[in-house]
């Protein structure tokens, strides 16, 4: 398939621009999955396309990567609302996650993909159980994904590794490579040592990496010291998982030493500052972070303690948190916040060719309706862009050159039908988990 899409501003995307660029009069070139030109339009090849995209005008940039998520929690939203992290976690959800099943984790993935793809995420990092549902679910949607089975180990049985190690033998680069698998230890609170070790010789030995819940609260960071000596992150150094690549979702109870570490690591940090503050975990030192040279990306957590999946929210709040908690207005720019919901986050999933909007990349391409009234004046579109833009203001989202989501239509999911499923199996869920409460 050739497509050309026309008549639109561009930005080719972020990487250490102190701006964010944009393109006026621009037109990008797609043959199948990738993009063969984008640039001016009077300066386009000669092209023959099977399909014309008139973008009216709007912003083209590249998809969003959603880097920390449980996208089957869609059907947990708003469940345990203003509680603590560990009461939330032990009263609200893990006594209802016991009674998922297939069905269920697959409509409230189907569920939460088309959300995703609505507000303009092209891509996600995911952690949760019954793995194989959201990789066929990825698969039909046509959507990207990076996937973990979460594993859980208190008694040195490591049996919750299996599944994980199955997950990768089975779909990793599945699906033309739009499925990826990682290793998911829960967090170090929620391991053994042993589990960790086996981690560890597992990402060496299928070459993947290693999506693990970092410092979240402060109970995290205190129970570290208390059970090992070391915070989080000083124990994944010691076990050397440090080595290989780490995706470390929220960051909050960082240490100056436990920030320099993971700059000169590179190990990757999942920020999510709406969760982070619907459980008053904290706010992450994300411009510190920066300063020193982290590699940092945005997620929304799961739906049940965010409690949407439109990332767009969490951009605005990313850089408006530094500013309030520094002090400084001058923290955290624009360009340093698009570039981590998309190149950044596309290098951590591990692509070579993502997150930019240039030949040879893989067209995972949004549109940004810029007619609405809170975008006028468009006085300055980078802060726009940042400070002023909706989820509802993108009109397409496409995902390795196919359209699956444009002007309220989806091309892949029946909208309908996804949220009556969703709908009806939370429902099974929550009266499963109620019946076991009260036999």
């Amino acid at each position: 398939m050739r497509t050309r899409i026309t008549n639109i501003i561009m930005t080719p995307g972020v990487t250490n621009e102190a701006h964010i660029p944009f393109v006026y009069d621009a037109e990008i070139l797609i043959e199948d999955s990738l993009i063969i030109y984008a640039g001016k339009r009077d300066e386009a090849p000669v092209f023959e396309a099977d399909q014309t995209i008139d973008g009216n005008g709007a912003l083209a940039m590249p998809g969003l990567c959603n880097m920390h998520t449980h996208t089957p929690m869609t059907l947990l939203r708003s469940i345990g609302s203003d509680l603590p992290l560990d009461r939330w976690l032990n009263e609200a959800i893990w006594p209802v996650e016991k009674h998922l099943t297939d069905d269920a984790v697959r409509a409230g993935t189907d569920l939460g993909i088309m959300e995703m793809l609505r507000y303009g995420t092209t891509s996600f990092n995911d952690m949760y159980m019954r793995m194989d549902m959201e990789a066929e679910a990825v698969r039909d949607s046509g959507m990207r994904a990076l996937l973990g089975h979460g594993v859980v180990d208190f008694d040195e049985s490591c049996s919750d590794l299996l599944p994980n190690i199955a997950l990768i033998e089975k779909w990793n680069h599945a699906a033309d490579d739009r499925i990826r698998v990682a290793l998911a230890p829960h967090s170090e609170g929620a391991t053994t040592q042993k589990v960790m070790e086996k981690i560890r010789d597992a990402a060496e030995t299928y070459k993947v990496p290693v999506h693990v819940h970092v410092s979240e609260t402060r109970l995290d960071y205190e129970g570290g010291i208390e059970r090992r000596g070391l915070t989080p992150p000083q124990y994944l150094d010691k076990l050397g998982l440090l080595e290989y690549p780490v995706l470390a979702a929220h960051c909050v109870w960082f240490t100056d030493e436990d920030i320099e570490l993971f700059a000169r690591k590179g190990a990757v940090i999942l920020h999510n500052p709406v969760s982070n503050l619907k459980l008053a975990s904290g706010v992450a030192p994300i411009a510190k972070m920066l300063k020193a040279g982290c590699k940092v990306t945005i997620g929304t957590d799961g739906v049940a303690s965010n409690n949407n999946l439109n990332l767009w929210e969490e951009i605005k709040l990313m850089p408006m948190l530094q500013k309030g908690v520094t002090l400084d207005p001058t923290v955290v720019s624009p360009a340093q916040t698009i570039a981590a919901a998309t190149s950044v986050g596309a290098k951590a999933l591990g692509y070579d060719n993502l997150g930019l909007l240039k030949p040879g990349y893989l067209a995972d391409i949004i549109l940004m309706d810029l007619s609405g009234a809170h975008m006028a004046p468009c006085n300055d579109l980078e802060s726009n862009l940042v400070y002023s833009a909706q989820g509802s203001d993108v009109v397409m989202t496409m995902v390795h050159g196919k359209v699956l989501y444009r002007n309220g239509e989806f091309t892949t999911l029946d909208a309908k039908l996804v949220t009556e499923r969703a709908s009806k199996e939370a429902a099974l869920l929550l009266e499963r988990a109620e019946k076991a409460k009260n036999a």
